[in-house]
């Protein structure tokens, strides 16, 4: 039996954060706000955990990864293009992983789609932008073959 190495791994997180994306993305073209919301923070959390395999990187198995994102930092191996934009990345993990239990239970506080409306355009383009550079990165280290929209 194959062993299965953290690229291996990363490989499958980041084929899954594609579909999350396309849902984001199908679901903007239906109007379906709070939809949009959801997989596009879903999106950006397993393109996050993506990397963090592939680099060796615990992480704690819940939607808020930006901790051990901030980690990256100190990987001097990193490309200087990836560090650049780093912060930008932790703030998209940290902010969408707070408005998902919204998107998600809103309704809990009397929340419907349309509260969503005005989010959903941008967080889509954010987990559009967050996913490229998680999928170029490991495209540039580990020759991951990524899906393109």
């Amino acid at each position: 039996m194959d062993r299965v190495t953290n690229v291996d791994l990363a490989a499958s997180a980041i084929r899954r954060a594609y579909r999350w994306l396309m849902g984001a993305k199908r679901a903007l073209e239906d109007k379906r706000w709070d939809d949009v919301v959801y997989s596009a923070q879903m999106a950006v959390e397993q393109s996050s955990k993506a990397v963090l395999i592939a680099l060796g990187i615990d992480f704690p198995k819940e939607h808020d990864v930006s901790p051990a994102f901030k980690l990256l930092y100190m990987k001097v191996s990193l490309p200087n293009w990836f560090k650049e934009v780093l912060e930008g990345l932790i703030t998209n993990i940290s902010e969408l992983a707070e408005l998902r239990g919204l998107a998600g239970y809103g309704y809990e506080k009397g929340l419907d789609s349309d509260y969503f409306m005005h989010y959903a355009p941008q967080t889509y383009e954010r987990a559009k932008t967050h996913y490229g550079y998680c999928s170029r990165l490991l495209k540039e280290l580990y020759e991951v073959n990524v899906p393109t929209s």
